[in-house]
């Protein structure tokens, strides 16, 4: 009871949700009253139509299902070189669908590619209807009358799988606005582009970093880019360049407000100081991508240009740079502080030096003062000088009023008179050879 129950409870749901599947199918759909399978006849194009928004199309279509396409002209018109949208929109009301086979648009002097495939649940005549859209960017590559022509498409319905239905959507003629001849092909046709430079590591000599750049713009090509690249990318003796290496953004988006559109990314080798000359800044050069606006009143009459300034980059030398570096800062200084310590030593121990001969000078002067007689002075002069002799002392220290003072100091010690030596008595004069004595007392004999 249950079992029938969920049986029943199912095939009603399929019925109400109109889900096909083989078994809710009429058994005449898609087939010949015996019971074969459809085989319609090869399916010849139609001419070729002005009309930029039309379902007509040459062959068979599945019961329920139509196909439109859509050619959207800018508002300054088709011109060569610039990518326009071409839509396809396949509408399934009974959903009946299992597969089907569709190729991009095609023509001579025509480039064609695929933007976008989507699929939604959408009300068309009151029922839900399962919608794809198909969008492509078309670019003509000339002037003049082409031709837009559609390639077969093939289904493949629920419940009918030896069934061919093929439909050929009818062609387009068109008119495009021919560019200036002396322009080169490369060049990119678009409303804007942009050149975007991520953040650059740390720079190190001698190891090699990528320079990336993000460019974003209408018809833009790598062959394009490498053309408008290749000649600016010159490197200089303290930063190499190497070849630009070029590929569509796997993960940009395509910009909302432009679905023609394309980003790329280019890698850029770069290797500072490749030459090991110990260079620490290079300069990145300026790059300059000229294109052609599509929106301008008189397309290729002047080219614009999206500019990226040139850069001057820095880098930490190599070690044995750095060694180098810090020897040649250094060295003078160390030397200098050398000669500053030594300076300030000799002058410490010069004044210490100074001081204490001024001190030994000073109590010799005062040992002298205290003599009382002219033998107690010469005794004291031969402990000061360490000479035996005045002859030695004034071979050491020629000065006219100190030698005066010895030659009076030795008459008065060695008198000839007997009577001076048997009473002892002090020469008269005897104070004023002292005082002299005291007075020019050199200060060579304390220098050692």
């Amino acid at each position: 009871m249950w079992l029938g129950l969920g049986l029943w409870c199912a095939l009603g749901a399929a019925q109400a949700f109109d889900i096909p599947t083989p078994q809710n199918q009429p058994k005449s759909v898609g087939t010949t009253p015996f019971g074969t399978p459809q085989d319609f006849a090869p399916v010849t194009a139609l001419p070729e139509v002005t009309a930029l928004d039309t379902t007509e199309g040459a062959g068979h279509l599945p019961d329920g299902v139509t196909v439109r396409t859509e050619i959207t002209v800018p508002p300054e018109g088709l011109l060569q070189r610039a990518a326009f949208l071409v839509t396809l929109t396949l509408i399934d009301r009974t959903k009946n669908i299992a597969s089907l086979t569709l190729h991009r648009p095609f023509g001579e002097r025509i480039a064609a590619r695929r933007i976008s495939i989507s699929q939604r649940l959408d009300a068309v005549d009151g029922r839900m209807a399962n919608v794809r859209v198909y969008r492509f960017a078309v670019t003509p590559l000339s002037g003049g009358e082409i031709t837009l022509n559609f390639a077969e498409m093939t289904f493949q319905m629920v419940g009918e799988p030896g069934s061919h239905y093929a439909f050929i959507p009818v062609a387009r003629r068109l008119t495009i606005r021919p560019l200036p001849a002396f322009w080169p092909e490369y060049i990119p046709v678009t409303p804007a582009l942009s050149v975007v430079q991520a953040p650059l590591p740390p720079l190190n000599a001698g190891e090699p970093m990528d320079w990336q750049l993000r460019i974003t713009g209408q018809g833009l090509t790598e062959h394009a880019l490498t053309q408008l690249l290749d000649e600016q990318l010159i490197g200089t003796e303290a930063l190499a360049l190497g070849q630009a290496q070029i590929r569509r953004s796997p993960t940009a988006p395509v910009p909302g407000s432009d679905e023609l559109a394309q980003t790329f990314d280019i890698r850029i080798p770069i290797l500072p100081d490749p030459q090991g000359q110990n260079a620490t800044t290079g300069t990145l050069p300026a790059l300059r991508l000229p294109f052609i606006n599509r929106n301008a009143v008189d397309p290729g009459a002047m080219l614009n240009a999206a500019v990226l300034p040139a850069q001057t980059l820095h880098w930490p030398p190599t070690a044995r740079a750095q060694l180098t570096q810090a020897i040649g800062f250094w060295w003078w200084r160390v030397l200098l502080m050398l000669v500053a310590v030594y300076a300030l030593f000799y002058a410490l121990r010069d004044g210490y030096q100074r001081h204490a001969r001024r001190r030994q000078h000073q109590a010799a002067m005062q040992r002298l003062a205290q003599c009382q007689t002219p033998q107690a002075a010469l005794h004291a002069l031969r402990a000061i000088t360490g000479e035996p002799s005045i002859n030695r002392m004034i071979a050491r220290a020629p000065n006219p009023r100190f030698i005066a003072a010895l030659h009076a100091l030795d008459a008065a010690c060695f008198s000839a008179s007997p009577q001076a030596n048997r009473t002892a008595q002090i020469p008269p004069d005897w104070p004023a050879t002292q005082a002299e004595l005291v007075r020019w007392l050199p200060r060579a004999f304390f220098i050692h």
